[in-house]
């Protein structure tokens, strides 16, 4: 995993753990080079979304995207990461649960 604050690609994990709902692997790491710690969440990719935009274009749904326009949403409120975390987990639940299997 690479690191965000200096993109050096040498990083150990110092904790593991599931997410309060388990469905995904919360993992703290440290970046050996500069000594910054990050979280990454590992989670199972079953099949893939595809978001239909209003010129009927469709592009691949990106998690990341969403969680990032909650966060900025969020900013200045006094909401926990995790809060956000577990929200935006349960929105992406809820669309695997709409689409039909192939």
């Amino acid at each position: 995993m690479r690191c965000p604050y200096c993109g050096n690609e040498d990083t150990q994990v110092k904790d593991s753990r599931p997410t309060e709902d388990n469905t995904a692997i919360r993992r703290r790491r440290f970046c050996t080079a500069c000594g910054g710690r990050f979280t990454t969440f590992e989670r199972v990719q079953l099949r893939e979304l595809t978001i239909i935009k209003s010129n009927n274009r469709r592009v691949p749904f990106d998690r990341d995207k969403l969680m990032r326009s909650v966060q900025i949403a969020m900013r200045k409120r006094p909401v926990e990461q995790e809060r956000i975390e577990r929200m935006v987990s349960g929105i992406v639940r809820r669309l695997r649960r709409l689409i039909k299997p192939v």
